[in-house]
């Protein structure tokens, strides 16, 4: 692909993550030269798991991943053996103390050798400490601020049929809660045999409107049930149920409100979490993310049609920043909203649903 003359554009990208790999993807099926950088060496370094929700930024994964992924997009599915072809029941939301459910919604190199790259454009999609960021703004402006939240969550495999089913009875996916806390959240995690429940694996979350240290393990999980000892079912038993060895952790919430970030005249790019860090309030940053390795695309393929790099990332940060600000900011707005547990009927998250 050229744009002045036989030079070929070369696009650098820093983390390894859902957006960085889908803006590659994106690109390279639009036939620009691409290299991701990430620091793990390998896919499981991290030794945690999530469940993630898609849903109005679905159009980006579609436009930009090649069919031979998309044909195979089922097999990351918390449950892939789960038609959702058909009609979907609503996710539950309860009141986290009385159970009571008025509200329903549908909706640095590996090798240390220390080698120098060249390229055009340069994507920073390294995560809420960005460290691209951090390098474009100053160490001051470009740090995340640390919130008054904290988010304790894991996987739970309970190794017994009735406890499995019983947590699915709500909802097959997923059911929240709203507490004093903040959001309560159960839904299947994995589910390696339809046919033996007891194989089965939840993810299991609680907000907390408190600051919390970095921890893992057992610890956690002791503090996830003291303080879970008078919410509704499913999530008490959820909760009470995970075994001791299980992998979970408490970890401070931190954030970034949008801000422009100089694009060094079309030479940089933030993208996902690096571009807008925002709590996780209403499954709205992966999804933001999404948006901005389609947008980013959709810029480079202008530059490949011959209008300038600095004009296209000019226009992309421009709307990255606006839409960012106002997600982040809402996403901090929505916390402390969700504590609210009788004005639940009034939450965003009740009112909007999932839309951004």
């Amino acid at each position: 692909m050229t744009t002045k003359g036989t030079h070929q554009l070369r696009v650098a990208i820093v983390g390894g993550g859902i957006t960085g790999l889908l803006i590659a993807q994106g690109l390279k099926k639009s036939g620009f030269d691409v290299a991701v950088y990430e620091r793990d060496t390998h896919l499981n370094a991290r030794n945690r798991d999530w469940t993630m929700s898609v849903h109005w930024s679905l159009p980006n994964l579609q436009r930009l991943l090649p069919e031979s992924i998309l044909a195979d997009i089922c097999t990351a599915y918390t449950d892939q053996h789960r038609s959702h072809d058909a009609p979907q029941p609503p996710i539950p939301f309860y009141d986290g103390l009385t159970g009571d459910g008025p509200v329903t919604l549908n909706f640095q190199d590996a090798t240390g050798d220390g080698e120098e790259i060249e390229a055009d454009l340069v994507i920073g999609a390294d995560g809420t400490n960005s460290k691209v960021r951090r390098l474009l703004l100053g160490e001051e402006a470009g740090a995340a601020a640390t919130s008054e939240w904290s988010m304790y969550n894991g996987t739970a495999c309970y190794g017994d049929a009735d406890k499995a089913c019983f947590q699915r009875e709500a909802h097959p996916l997923c059911a929240l809660a709203f507490t004093e806390h903040g959001l309560a959240f159960c839904g299947i995690q994995d589910v390696p045999d339809p046919d033996e429940p007891s194989t089965w694996s939840f993810n299991v979350l609680r907000f907390v409107r408190a600051r919390s240290e970095s921890l893992a393990g057992d610890a956690v999980i002791r503090r996830l049930k003291d303080m879970s000892r008078d919410i509704c079912e499913p999530f008490r038993s959820a909760i009470r149920w995970i075994p001791a060895g299980s992998i979970f952790f408490a970890t401070p919430l931190r954030y970034w409100v949008s801000a422009p970030w100089g694009n060094k005249g079309g030479r940089v790019a933030l993208a996902g979490d690096a571009a807008h860090a925002m709590l996780p309030s209403r499954g709205q940053g992966m999804n933001h993310a999404l948006e901005d390795a389609g947008r980013l695309v959709a810029q480079m393929e202008r530059v490949r049609r011959g209008i300038g790099l600095s004009e296209a990332m000019k226009a992309y940060e421009e709307e990255v920043v606006e839409r960012g600000r106002d997600a982040v900011v809402q996403s901090l707005e929505d916390c402390k909203a969700n504590t609210r547990v009788g004005e639940s009927g009034r939450t965003r998250l009740a009112t909007k649903g999932l839309r951004a």
